[in-house]
């Protein structure tokens, strides 16, 4: 009797050492596998905010292009109204200079 409860607690023994080797493979798994769904995840997150900041840069240039074309329309009819008015000034001046000549 003492042979069989020695020999039942050697397999005791060797079951609770198979039963924890097992718990620490199914833990590398585990890790493993959260450290994979990790990696994907932060893959993705910067795929994300790539082309979100893509986008965004997009925008802007299209926003700063709509800026330059806005200014330069208003810097056109600002020049053309300065032409006029130079126009304007050069008939005045040459009347003027024209009035003193013939005085």
């Amino acid at each position: 009797m003492a042979k069989e409860t020695v020999e039942a607690v050697r397999q005791a023994e060797l079951k609770a050492l198979e039963m924890e080797k097992e718990a620490l493979q199914k833990k590398d798994a585990i890790i493993l596998e959260a450290e994979k769904k990790a990696k994907d995840l932060i893959a993705s997150i910067t795929k994300q905010a790539a082309s979100k900041a893509q986008k965004d840069l997009e925008k802007a240039n299209s926003r700063a292009e709509e800026i330059i074309s806005e200014a330069k329309t208003r810097s056109d009819k600002e020049i053309l109204i300065i032409r006029e008015l130079a126009k304007g000034k050069e008939a005045a001046a040459v009347e003027l200079v024209l009035s003193e000549v013939i005085k």
